[in-house]
């Protein structure tokens, strides 16, 4: 470990600590190895910056997310919402059921979990306030059903681990259906159980004209992501070409269509979109001098080494893999993880033979679950401020509904089949 080195964590880890925004912590620990490693000079971080941003495949990040932005702004979400309220909300618990179904169909359009939290969930959370359901189960399940937001297709945190991995995003999505569908089944197993437990109330069944009626109010909505997926499975069009596909249906559907919003009012989604999209990209352009790390330390050949020094058993690396990510995962964003750890892991999982695919989906899995786990993450406080609960409260509810999420992680990390199936079924490279 070099001095250089060392002053890269001391600084990264410094700035972190202070409560600089991680962009700020990754570029100036970088700008500072750069500094003391000699050889590196001034225009060479200025190119490789910029050259990180250089890919068309990023062009996905602000289109998506705008798209996320268009539909909580829109409606889209009660309308959502209501058509899985007439599937399943006559179940025991079912206010819950409605929650996961509804997040589910929901990252089939968003491919962000926060979207899911501050859109989505706000609807759910006053819905089943309304029907008296204990704030355990409503904020755990609302936190819980939004990690399917960035797994189920498409993705926003896979766009960046397929630039970063250097594999393709198309079968990333195509990878990312089979996790999403085992999260929703075992979060919905641990629904049944919680209702039978603390006896929630039933409600009538509806009829097929009323289910007629919230899917005749939602169709073009629900299209959506039949649109997005038919395009990418059928090879009309790429991830990126999907994105700016998916914001031109939302703004037709929201405006033209159901008329929920003005047109007069995308402006203020642009200036939402911007300024989620600025951090994001930054934190992409001052983690590319991690590279430099990564090449001039050894990084990844010396963890190759001294994994395989303890096992060479995949499964093994697997589950070490998973506890690394979900420590950092606690305590850092999920775009900074992937773009510090994938290039340090991507020797080792070549090494013992593990797909690059289902890495990527284990990544993001792991990740979106730091999203629900204390001290920072996300979700949390984004719950704690859109109901005005205390941050300790949010979490004291949230964190039981860890395990069913961690049954999951073990189920996806343990099982590839879960994650390759579709891909391989579909003729695409694993």
């Amino acid at each position: 470990m070099s001095f250089a080195f060392i002053i890269y964590l001391i600084v990264f880890f410094g700035f972190l600590f202070c409560g600089a925004p991680i962009y700020m912590s990754l570029l100036s620990s970088g700008i500072a190895y750069c500094f003391l490693h000699g050889g590196i000079n001034n225009m060479a971080v200025m190119a490789k910056m910029y050259g990180s941003l250089d890919n068309f495949v990023l062009l996905a990040i602000p289109m998506f997310m705008m798209a996320g932005i268009v539909m909580n702004n829109g409606g889209i979400t009660d309308r959502i919402f209501n058509f899985c309220r007439a599937l399943v909300g006559h179940l025991p618990g079912g206010l819950a059921y409605v929650n996961v179904l509804a997040s589910f169909i929901f990252s089939g359009m968003s491919g962000s979990a926060l979207a899911d939290v501050g859109g989505l969930g706000n609807v759910e959370i006053k819905a089943m306030r309304d029907e008296g359901y204990d704030d355990n189960t409503i904020f755990g399940v609302t936190a819980a059903s939004a990690t399917m937001g960035p797994i189920v297709p498409p993705s926003i945190p896979m766009v960046i681990y397929g630039s970063a991995a250097s594999v393709s995003v198309g079968t990333l999505f195509m990878a990312g259906i089979g996790p999403g569908v085992v999260i929703g089944l075992v979060l919905c197993v641990a629904v049944f159980f919680i209702a039978k437990k603390r006896n929630y109330s039933v409600h009538g069944k509806s009829t097929l004209r009323d289910v007629g009626h919230t899917l005749k109010k939602s169709f073009f909505a629900l299209l959506m992501p039949v649109i997005i997926m038919g395009g990418i499975w059928s090879g009309y069009f790429t991830p990126t070409e999907a994105s700016c596909i998916a914001i031109a249906y939302c703004i037709f559907v929201v405006c033209l269509i159901y008329h929920d919003m003005p047109v007069k009012s995308l402006m203020g989604c642009v200036d939402e979109t911007v300024s989620g999209i600025v951090p994001a990209l930054s934190i992409v352009s001052s983690a590319s001098l991690f590279g430099w790390v990564l090449q001039f330390e050894h990084l990844g050949q010396n963890l190759l080494t001294g994994m395989l020094s303890v096992t060479n058993n995949k499964w093994v690396i697997l589950l070490m893999i998973d506890v690394i990510l979900l420590f950092f995962g606690m305590i850092l964003d999920s775009t900074p993880c992937i773009l510090l750890f994938v290039p340090v892991f991507q020797p080792l999982v070549k090494a013992v033979g593990i797909s690059q695919i289902h890495l990527g989906v284990v990544v993001v899995l792991n990740l979106m679950i730091g999203l629900m786990t204390p001290p920072y993450g996300q979700s949390l406080f984004m719950l704690s401020g859109a109901t005005g609960v205390p941050f300790n409260k949010v979490v004291r509810y949230v964190v039981p509904w860890l395990i069913p999420m961690l049954v999951a992680l073990l189920i996806v990390t343990m099982i590839p089949e879960v994650t390759l199936f579709i891909p391989q079924l579909l003729g695409l490279a694993v």
